[in-house]
């Protein structure tokens, strides 16, 4: 578990029954952040996992590392540093980090004068970080960032854009950084809030929207009446049991809270 004073992120990851099952590997990745007093962050990202995305497990572990780093940064360097430019630094560090990881394995690269695929390693990615007075969120494909304000009432931060079947917006698209929501909440240091973002496999666990809704009460409830560590010891087998019976798919959760300083 990560804490710093009033402000504190734990995460969980498993392996969906289905691809376990299969013997496939876990497309999904998380990044929280243990050793910086001063925020709280978190990452998740779900890569796409078909047969044009051979890598994908690994460009979602990119993606989170290089979110997690570069939020870290900006948010050690406020107010000079402009959180405008981070879709277009994370798109092009993660595309610079994939074709460098492409070298290293050994694999084919294209002709001359033709495009890096980097479909191969397609992932979406979800980041928040909790600040003294606010929170940070951006979003590019599928996935849910909620909001569970100090009454326990859970709201979307952000959402993706209309999808067309199992297609999703990605890092791997050109220009992606067009498709990088993102959202500055200001925050009032005297309020207590949670924020759980986690990959689609997580809210697909729930029969409809307002069963995952309820779920980031529950948590906001566990929270305050047992403890983020009491959560933080038995997230992954409840996200295993959401997996087995529910969506069957790879799940990343993280929960970043922020209790107040003046709590």
């Amino acid at each position: 578990m990560t804490k710093f004073g009033s402000r504190a992120a734990i995460g969980g990851i498993v392996t969906g029954a289905i691809h376990l099952r299969a013997e496939k590997k876990c497309q999904d990745a998380l990044f929280v952040r243990k050793n910086n007093p001063e925020f709280a962050i978190a990452a998740v990202a779900d890569g796409h996992g078909s047969a044009s995305c051979p890598f994908s497990d690994e460009g979602a572990e990119i993606a989170v590392k290089i979110a997690g780093e570069m939020l870290e940064t900006m948010l050690a360097d406020l107010p000079a540093h402009k959180d405008i430019r981070l879709p277009k630094l994370i798109e092009a560090k993660w595309k610079e980090t994939v074709r460098e990881q492409h070298a290293k394995a050994g694999r084919d690269f294209p002709e001359k004068d033709e495009p890096f695929p980097y479909i191969l390693y397609g992932t979406t990615l979800l980041a928040a970080a909790v600040a003294k007075n606010f929170v940070f969120a951006l979003q590019i494909g599928d996935g849910n960032i909620l909001m569970i304000d100090r009454d326990g009432n859970a709201r979307p931060l952000l959402s993706a854009e209309e999808t067309v079947g199992e297609d999703t917006e990605s890092l791997c698209l050109d220009n992606a950084w067009v498709h990088i929501r993102t959202q500055i909440i200001p925050h009032n240091p005297d309020s207590g809030t949670m924020f759980l973002i986690a990959t689609d496999g997580y809210a697909k666990s729930f029969a409809d929207s307002s069963g995952f809704l309820k779920a980031g009460t529950d948590f906001f409830n566990l929270w305050r009446e047992e403890g983020l560590t009491y959560i933080n010891e038995n997230l992954s087998d409840w996200l295993r049991q959401s997996s087995d019976k529910g969506s069957g798919d790879d799940i990343a959760m993280a929960l970043l809270v922020f209790e107040g300083d003046a709590k």
